[in-house]
């Protein structure tokens, strides 16, 4: 007397069946792993081709750029040393030479 059900043999998949539907599954999946590999290794042949030339030009436009802003926020500074005019020539009434040089003034 069988434990087994009449119909078992029906729900069992042939071992030719499982056999074939393992290496398809292999097959695929290797086929994608030869995709993946191939894809990578071009995007790193790329990059090395291409992406570093690039990466050093966006680099020195940044510093470029970095600098043109430097310089020219740098006439929105005030100066470190600001010239206090001459007096002018209304002011004689004190006899001071002419050839002074203008005084300087810390801010």
């Amino acid at each position: 007397m069988s434990l087994d059900p009449p119909d078992s043999r029906a729900l069992r998949p042939d071992a030719e069946a499982l056999r074939q539907a393992a290496l398809r599954a292999s097959w695929t999946r290797d086929r994608r792993v030869a995709r993946r590999r191939v894809a990578m290794r071009w995007l790193a042949w790329a990059f090395w081709r291409y992406g570093l030339a690039l990466l050093m030009v966006m680099a020195f436009a940044a510093a470029v750029a970095a600098w043109m802003l430097n310089v020219s926020q740098a006439g929105l500074r005030s100066p470190r040393f600001t010239v206090v005019p001459a007096p002018s020539v209304t002011d004689a009434a004190s006899p001071r030479s002419t050839e002074t040089p203008p005084n300087r003034q810390e801010p």
